[in-house]
């Protein structure tokens, strides 16, 4: 019998909900599917013929530990996904770099490295913005995430300095688009297999629902999923061919491009995404038949 560990945070020892049918369909087909917190130090990984990264939720916070554990899972020789060098190229936001030197569209950026002395005020005169958004390059959940208005750059420049005096920031441009929704369409060993749209609460940017943000399914357009599934194959060949066991990828639609729509990439989770299964029933068997054809 195929024994799969389900790795997962100490404060979601069980994982979340939205995995119930997930770990269901592992276990309809056979398979043993046991949630274990990353952190233990007591855990055998070897005891695992895999080891599937999902409620991870903590692993910003404590980012050289998760590192250490990435490496120490992968020399324990048992199948890891998704593969630990890309757990750890994505862990780094800096990744959208990668990806926009393969032609993906993605936010206005400046990628500013930890120590670096850098004026806030200067940026927006430099990119003619009117707002941003600074977050650390590792990060999740909107931590540490702060919208700036042009007017209140000096104001601000205090704290992005202590910021990036500890750590790498991104400050992009905001995206006024995420007011109207943002999308996650969610792959599965490359396929698309369904989507969502997350929206934030009013008078806020935040799309997250634990800061009173919104999810509903929706159903992409074909030329949306083909700017999606291209952000994948670009993945795939910065990964030196290694298609991502999952993937949620993250943006917002815009006016552009020949069929005059475009998207425009804002994240693409590739270690502990919410894949929202609880909107579609058959989601779960999808990525559990993913799994084990590849063990």
């Amino acid at each position: 019998m195929t024994s799969i560990a389900l790795a997962t945070a100490a404060d979601l020892p069980d994982l979340v909900d939205d995995d119930a049918s997930f770990v269901t369909a592992l276990r309809d087909r056979g398979a043993t599917a046991t949630p274990v917190v990353w952190s233990d130090e007591s855990v055998a990984w070897d005891d695992f013929d895999a080891v599937l990264v999902r409620s991870v939720w903590d692993y910003y916070r404590r980012p050289d530990e998760f590192a250490a554990w990435v490496d120490r899972v992968d020399a324990a020789s048992p199948t890891v996904l998704n593969a630990p060098g890309t757990l750890q190229w994505n862990r780094h936001k800096f990744y959208l770099r990668d990806l926009e030197d393969r032609g993906v569209d993605t936010l206005p950026t400046e990628y500013v490295e930890r120590g670096a002395a850098i004026a806030l005020p200067d940026i927006f005169a430099r990119r003619s913005w009117d707002e941003l958004v600074v977050k650390p390059a590792v990060s999740a959940g909107a931590f540490e995430t702060r919208r700036i208005g042009r007017e209140d750059a000096a104001d601000e420049q205090p704290w992005f300095d202590g910021l990036a005096a500890d750590r790498d920031v991104l400050v992009q441009e905001f995206a006024d688009g995420i007011t109207a929704g943002e999308w996650s369409l969610v792959f599965f060993d490359g396929s698309y297999s369904h989507a969502v749209v997350k929206r934030p609460e009013a008078g806020d940017f935040r799309v997250q629902e634990d800061h009173g943000g919104s999810v509903a399914a929706e159903r992409p357009t074909e030329s949306l999923r083909k700017r999606a599934r291209e952000v994948v194959d670009a993945v795939t060949a910065e990964r030196g061919g290694d298609v991502p066991l999952y993937a949620r990828v993250d943006g917002i639609e815009r006016d552009g491009g020949g069929d005059g729509v475009g998207f425009q990439l804002l994240e693409v989770e590739l270690i502990e995404p919410e894949l929202f299964f609880r909107v579609d029933a058959d989601a779960g068997g999808r990525l559990a038949d993913a799994l084990l054809d590849r063990l």
